[in-house]
C-alpha cells in the first residue's frame, strides 16, 4: 500500500470522493502495508498509502473489482479540514507488543524489519475525513516503485474511526464496515487491482464486540506492466467497540506478497483490547 506522510518525496493524498476510482494512465506515489507512502499523507495505512496519477480502473475478471464494493453501507459526507493540532509520538514496541494508548488496542510487533514512523509522517490531524493513527509500524516493500520517489510499504495501524462515520453500537458494524470499505479502499489501493472479500463477520477482541473484513487483492496486471515487486496483497479492517458514546477503534493491516505475510495472521490473531 502507498506510504502516508512525509517518509518520502511523494504527493499529497487526494481527499476521497466516495465514488469508483477514476481512469488512470500513470501512477502517483502512495504506499503503506501494501499501501503506498505519500509525503504529507494522512489517511490510513494501513495500509497500509500511494496512488495512481489520474484514476485507476479495476482489473477485475474473477475477483470482485474495487469499483463495485460488495458490502452495504451508507457513505458519510466529507467535512471541511481544520488547522492541525500538535500530536504525541506513536508508541514504540514494548515486550514484543505495540499498545495504542488512545484506543487500548495492542498487537504483536511483527519484527525488527518494521519501524515505528513519526506521527506527523502518517497523519493529517486537520482533516476529519481521515483516521488519526495513534499507533503504527511500517516495512518497505518497494522503494521508488513508480520512478517518482514513492515507496510501497507493508503497514499496521490503529486509531479511532473518524466521526464522519455514524456509529450506533455493535449492531451497526456490518453496514459501517461496508461504508468503510467503500470510502477507503479506492484511496488506500488506487492502483488497478481485482479484489475479493474472504471474511466479513462479527468477532470478539477480548470481551469487546468487533467486526472484521479481510481482503485479498490482485495487482498482477499492473505489476507486470510496471515491473513492480509485488503482485498481491492481504489486508484487513477490524472495528472494535469502545463503549457507549465512543467511536469504535480501527485496526488496518496490509501486507504485500513480497514481504513475510506470516506477520499478517500473527498480528491479527494477537489483537487485544483493554
Amino acid at each position: 500500500m502507498p506510504q502516508w506522510g512525509n517518509l518520502g518525496q511523494t504527493a499529497q493524498m487526494p481527499v476521497p470522493d466516495f465514488g469508483p476510482p477514476p481512469q488512470r494512465s500513470s501512477m502517483w506515489p502512495w504506499a503503506l502495508g501494501g499501501v503506498a507512502v505519500v509525503v504529507a499523507l494522512a489517511l490510513v495505512i494501513g495500509g497500509v498509502l500511494f496512488f495512481v496519477n489520474k484514476s485507476a480502473e479495476s482489473t477485475a475478471s474473477g475477483p470482485q473489482p474495487v469499483s463495485t464494493p460488495s458490502l452495504d453501507g451508507v457513505v458519510p459526507p466529507l467535512t471541511e479540514p481544520t488547522p492541525a493540532p500538535s500530536m504525541p509520538e506513536l508508541p514504540q514496541p514494548s515486550g514484543e507488543r505495540i499498545t495504542d494508548p488512545v484506543t487500548g488496542l495492542s498487537y504483536a510487533y511483527p519484527g525488527d524489519a518494521w519501524i515505528v514512523p513519526k506521527a506527523a509522517e502518517i497523519n493529517n490531524p486537520g482533516d476529519p475525513n481521515r483516521p488519526l493513527w495513534t499507533s503504527a509500524c511500517l516495512v518497505m516493500s518497494q522503494r521508488n516503485y513508480d520512478g517518482q520517489e514513492s515507496d510501497w510499504m507493508g503497514s499496521i495501524s490503529t486509531g479511532r474511526l473518524p466521526q464522519i462515520f455514524p456509529y450506533n453500537g455493535p449492531g451497526s458494524f456490518e453496514g459501517l464496515a461496508g461504508a468503510l470499505l467503500s470510502v477507503y479502499e479506492p484511496v488506500f489501493y488506487p492502483l488497478p487491482h481485482a479484489r475479493k472479500i474472504v471474511r466479513n463477520e462479527a468477532m470478539k477482541v477480548g470481551d469487546r464486540e468487533a467486526w472484521v473484513v479481510e481482503l485479498e487483492m490482485d495487482f498482477s496486471k499492473v505489476s507486470e506492466v510496471n515491473a513492480l515487486k509485488w503482485k498481491a496483497e492481504k489486508a484487513a479492517f477490524v472495528l472494535v467497540d469502545q463503549g457507549q458514546g465512543q467511536s469504535p477503534a480501527l485496526l488496518h493491516i496490509s501486507i504485500p506478497d513480497n514481504l513475510d505475510q506470516s506477520a499478517y495472521k500473527r498480528v491479527l490473531d494477537s489483537l487485544e483490547a483493554r
